[in-house]
C-alpha cells in the first residue's frame, strides 16, 4: 500500500510547459485548487490518519480535503501504524554558519592545502628546483558489508569520487596556465588519485554470536564470509560512481587485514597496550576495556569476545605486546605484536579501528615523504609520496572525533615518540535523517518495523540499493544531487531528510517525463 507522505498545493493550471520549470519543487505540486471552494472547515477525524492538531485555513482546506479523499480511496491502515503529513512551503534554505561560511567557495583548494599538496604561490612557485616528489592521494571510504548500502552510504561513496574528480580538475585547470614552474607542471602530470573502499569485514555476523556468563562473543563477517553475497552491490556502486565522474578515477576494495598489515601497526598496538589503563575507559566508557579481538584459531570456531573484557595484556622483555584472547569453547590464545601475521588478524571496534588506521595512514604519509626527501638528498630520484584522506558521514563529527580520535592522537604521542605522523584529512558527508531528525540507520540498530512507514509510502528504496534497483530508481539522480552540493559547498554542511531526497527523485523523474513528452510532440509534428 502506497500513501503520500506530503500533500502539496499548486497554482491554477499547473501544467508544466517547459522542462526548466521542474527545477523548483513548487512546479511539481499537484493542482488541487479547484477543490478548495468546496471543502468543509471540519477537520477529518484522527482515525483518518490526518493530524487534528493543524488549524485549518483556506489553504489548509484544500490539503485536508485532498488528504481525506486519498485516505478514503485506500484500504484501511494497519492499526499498528499512524500516518502524519508534513506541511511546508517547499522552499529549501542553506544558511551560512561555521563550516558552510568558511568553505562556501574554497572547499577543494582548502583540502588540497590541508593535505600538503602543492599550490602555486606568488614568487615561491618560480623558485628553481622546487622539491616536488610525485604524489598519490588515496581517498578512503568505509562500510560494514552486513547489508545492501542505504542512501546515506551511497552519498558518502559519491562524495568521495566527486572530491577525487574535482581535485584532479583543479590541477588540470592549473596546468593550462603558462606561468607555472617546470617542477609544478611535472608534478601535476604525475599526480594520481585513488578511491579506496575499506570493507570492515571484521563486523559481526549477528546470527553467529552467543552470550556466555554475561559476556558477548561474536563471529566476524570475515570468518563466516556472509558478506560475499552483498559485495556485488558495493562493487556496482563503485563502478557506477567512477563512470559518473568520467572514468578517470581508479578505485579498489580492501579489507581490514590490509590495514592491519601496514608495517607501523605493531608499534601502534604496543603503544595502545602500554596506555590501556587510560585509553580503555576513554574509548569504551561502558566497559572500560579495549575492544580488541582475535578470532579463536581452532578449526570451525572463530569466536571472539566482543568487548575485550576478558583480554590479558603484558609486555615482553623485547618490548613487544602480548595479548591473550578468551574463547568460551577453547580457552585463551595469544597474539604477539612482533609477529606481523598475527597482528594482521586483529579485530577492533569502531573507535579503536579509527584510531589505529589514522595512526597507520598518518605514519605512512610521513614516512613516504621522508623517503622521498632522503632519495633526493642522496642524489637519487624521489620516491612517490602516499597521502591519505577520508570521507565519512557527519555522524562522526563533534565529540566523537574530538575525544575518540584527535585527543587520542595527541595523548598517545609520547608512547609513539619515535613515529612521525601526518594524519589523514577527513571530509564529512551530510547526514541523511528521517522525519524526526534521527540518522537513517541500518535495520541492525533499530527496532523491528521502524521503517515500515517508508516501505508503505513507496520509499523503501532509501533503505537499500538492492531495493532501489528493484523499484527501477535511477541512482544517478542521487549522484547528481551530491554533485550539486559540492558545486555549492555550503550545502555540504547540513543534514538532509529522506523526504527531501525522495522529492529530488520525484522531481528528476517528472523532469524526465516532461522531456520525453516534449520529444514525442516534436516527433509527431
Amino acid at each position: 500500500m502506497k500513501l503520500p507522505t506530503e500533500m502539496v498545493l499548486d497554482s491554477p493550471g499547473g501544467e508544466v510547459k517547459d522542462a526548466a520549470q521542474v527545477e523548483d519543487f513548487e512546479t511539481l505540486k499537484r493542482p488541487i485548487e479547484a477543490s478548495m471552494g468546496q471543502t468543509s472547515l471540519v477537520m477529518p477525524h484522527a482515525s483518518a490518519n490526518v493530524p487534528t492538531f493543524v488549524q485549518p485555513d483556506r489553504t489548509m482546506k484544500g490539503i485536508v480535503s485532498a488528504t481525506a479523499t486519498v485516505q478514503a480511496a485506500l484500504p484501511p491502515l494497519d492499526v499498528s501504524f499512524d500516518r502524519y503529513y508534513v506541511l511546508h512551503d517547499g522552499k529549501v534554505h542553506h544558511p551560512l554558519g561555521a563550516g558552510s561560511y568558511i568553505y562556501k567557495k574554497e572547499y577543494i583548494s582548502s583540502h588540497i592545502r590541508y593535505l600538503g599538496l602543492p599550490l602555486p604561490t606568488t614568487g615561491v612557485d618560480k623558485i628553481p628546483h622546487r622539491f616536488l616528489p610525485p604524489s598519490t592521494l588515496v581517498i578512503h571510504i568505509g562500510a560494514q558489508p552486513n547489508n545492501s548500502p542505504h542512501i546515506g552510504t551511497i552519498v558518502v561513496f559519491t562524495l568521495a569520487f566527486l572530491i577525487a574528480r574535482d581535485m584532479k580538475k583543479y590541477y588540470a585547470d592549473l596546468h593550462q596556465k603558462a606561468d607555472l614552474s617546470t617542477e609544478l607542471t611535472a608534478w601535476i602530470d604525475n599526480f594520481k588519485v585513488l578511491v579506496q573502499l575499506d570493507l570492515v569485514d571484521t563486523a559481526p555476523h549477528n546470527e553467529e554470536g552467543c552470550v556466555r556468563d554475561g559476556i558477548n562473543y561474536q563471529r566476524s563477517q570475515r570468518f563466516t564470509k556472509a558478506y560475499h553475497r552483498l559485495l556485488p552491490d558495493y562493487e556496482e556502486i563503485m563502478k557506477s560512481a567512477a563512470a559518473f565522474v568520467g572514468g578517470g578515477i581508479p578505485y579498489k576494495l580492501t579489507n581490514q587485514e590490509a590495514v592491519a598489515s601496514i608495517p607501523s601497526v605493531p608499534r601502534i598496538i604496543e603503544a595502545i597496550v602500554r596506555d590501556r589503563e587510560r585509553l580503555g575507559p576513554e574509548l569504551a566508557p561502558e566497559t572500560g576495556a579495549l575492544a580488541m579481538r582475535s578470532a579463536c584459531p581452532h578449526k570451525g570456531c572463530g569466536l571472539a569476545e566482543k568487548h575485550g573484557r576478558k583480554n590479558k595484556y603484558s609486555i615482553s622483555s623485547s618490548g613487544s605486546a602480548i595479548i591473550e584472547f578468551y574463547c568460551p569453547n577453547h580457552g585463551y590464545h595469544s597474539v604477539d605484536s612482533s609477529n606481523p601475521k598475527q597482528v594482521a588478524k586483529l579485530e577492533f571496534n569502531t573507535p579503536l579501528r579509527n584510531l589505529v588506521r589514522a595512526f597507520a595512514y598518518g605514519i605512512q604519509t610521513a614516512e613516504s615523504r621522508e623517503a622521498a626527501r632522503n632519495a633526493v638528498a642522496h642524489g637519487g630520484t624521489p620516491t612517490r609520496e602516499l597521502i591519505h584522506m577520508r570521507v565519512t558521514g557527519s555522524d562522526y563529527t563533534g565529540l566523537y572525533s574530538e575525544q575518540l580520535l584527535w585527543r587520542q592522537l595527541i595523548l598517545l604521542k609520547p608512547e609513539t615518540s619515535s613515529l612521525a605522523i601526518q594524519p589523514p584529512v577527513i571530509a564529512y558527508a551530510p547526514l541523511i535523517q528521517d522525519w524526526a531528525g534521527s540518522k537513517l540507520s541500518k535495520s541492525l540498530y533499530v527496532d523491528k518495523g521502524a521503517y515500515e512507514y517508508l516501505r508503505a509510502a513507496g520509499m523503501g528504496y532509501m533503505l537499500s540499493f538492492d531495493e532501489m534497483k528493484r523499484q527501477g530508481k535511477d541512482h544517478t539522480i542521487l549522484f547528481r544531487e551530491v554533485e550539486r552540493w559540492l558545486d555549492d559547498p555550503r550545502k555540504l554542511f547540513r543534514p538532509y531528510s529522506i523526504d527531501y531526497l525522495h522529492r529530488i527523485f520525484e522531481q528528476e523523474s517528472a523532469k524526465e517525463e516532461v522531456i520525453n513528452k516534449m520529444r514525442e510532440k516534436k516527433e509527431v509534428v
